[in-house]
């Protein structure tokens, strides 16, 4: 059976969040065309396995929530860390109040803004003798692009990129460190199209880039943005994104007995990533993407491709990025694996070995992770 996520925002993947079309009469047609609504398959692989531990970050909604209802409705252990306990026990009291579950939701505490949160989380699993068979790394948050100021976490780096790459770095370095994974375990991180600027949502507003890392190598936490530039918001958001590539790749590269993937989730305006925004852009976006343009993608088609992504006993590949074109999601859960496979990287990633060698020891050292 499976549970449908209930609060809706904004995330943008595929495609920029300053891409709004100006023309009116766009949005009338809304309610003329209309995705193809193809009935689901069972989502490759994942049926008849054996009960497994997992844990995933941000999962009280969005393709987190539909992910995890997944996987509690295949019987396995989730556990579903947020940065407040009433968050993490509203994702358990969400699924179990509508339907009895096979599987078992186990709730914590996880500030990724927080390192000191992210440290008593992991001994809290130690001494729960937690072993995990897969690590979901999808929690992610992006600053309204009117933002003239950054924000800053507990120990001070900015914001989107703390969360986003150097939170999920520390709490996966000290799962390594505890030794609470598996010999085999599973890594799927939760990147975007926009980390390329060559993608279609990359090319709008600003340009991801990590330059030559001069704001990490010169100001450390203090610095603004990676490469040394002002703050940006919109380019904060799609830094980090290529940060969560380069951190997959580099994982994998240290960790050959893991299985280390990222992906993009595609277009999909109704999740709680962009809960900055304007909430009028957020309404419009949501008619053009989904229904005029047709190329915004399901909360349930993202919440499935990182269920593939994690469990799947398809997924052969190591050290890759999944991903699809624009409205993959009319197809259903059967085109994981076909329309849904694995995609390029940007340039950048590609050519960036040295960068991706050094953004990890920077952030090593930042997060202070031996």
């Amino acid at each position: 059976m499976r549970l449908q996520a209930s609060s809706i925002s904004l995330q943008a993947s595929q495609m920029g969040r300053r891409e709004v079309v100006s023309t009116a009469a766009a949005a009338t047609l809304a309610s003329i065309l209309t995705v193809p609504n193809l009935a689901d398959a069972e989502i490759p692989g994942i049926a008849g396995q054996s009960p497994k531990t997992i844990l995933i970050t941000g999962a009280s909604s969005g393709i987190g929530f539909d992910a995890v209802s997944r996987f509690v409705s295949l019987g396995h252990t989730v556990h579903v860390p947020c940065r407040n306990l009433e968050k993490s026990n509203s994702i358990k009291d969400r699924l179990f109040s509508m339907s009895e579950l096979p599987g078992t939701c186990v709730t914590g505490v996880c500030d990724l803004s927080d390192l000191n949160s992210i440290q008593q989380y992991a001994n809290s699993l130690k001494s729960s003798n937690v072993k995990l068979d897969a690590v979901c790394l999808n929690a992610g948050l992006a600053p309204g692009i009117s933002n003239k100021i950054a924000r800053r976490t507990k120990q001070g780096f900015e914001e989107t990129v703390g969360v986003n790459h150097f939170g999920h770095f520390k709490l996966m370095g000290l799962l390594k460190q505890e030794s609470l994974l598996t010999q085999n375990s599973r890594v799927t991180i939760t990147a975007s199209g926009v980390h390329d600027p060559d993608s279609p949502g990359g090319q709008q507003g600003s340009k991801a880039t990590l330059g030559d890392l001069s704001g990490l190598e010169s100001q450390g936490r203090d610095c603004e943005m990676i490469d040394g530039g002002a703050y940006d918001p919109d380019k904060a958001y799609k830094d980090s994104k290529l940060c969560n590539v380069f951190f997959a790749r580099e994982l994998q590269k240290r960790n050959p007995n893991l299985m280390v993937n990222s992906f993009t989730p595609g277009l999909i305006v109704s999740t709680g990533l962009f809960r900055d925004q304007n909430p009028l852009f957020t309404k419009v976006f949501d008619v053009l993407a989904t229904n005029v343009f047709k190329v915004g993608e399901s909360v349930t088609w993202g919440g499935g491709a990182l269920a593939y992504i994690a469990l799947s006993d398809d997924i052969k590949t190591f050290g890759g990025y999944y991903g699809s074109k624009p409205g993959s999601s009319k197809f259903g859960d059967s085109a994981y694996g076909s329309a849904f496979s694995v995609d390029a990287v940007s340039k950048e990633v590609t050519e960036g070995e040295k960068k991706q060698q050094r953004l990890w020891e920077l952030s090593e050292k930042l997060i202070q992770i031996s």
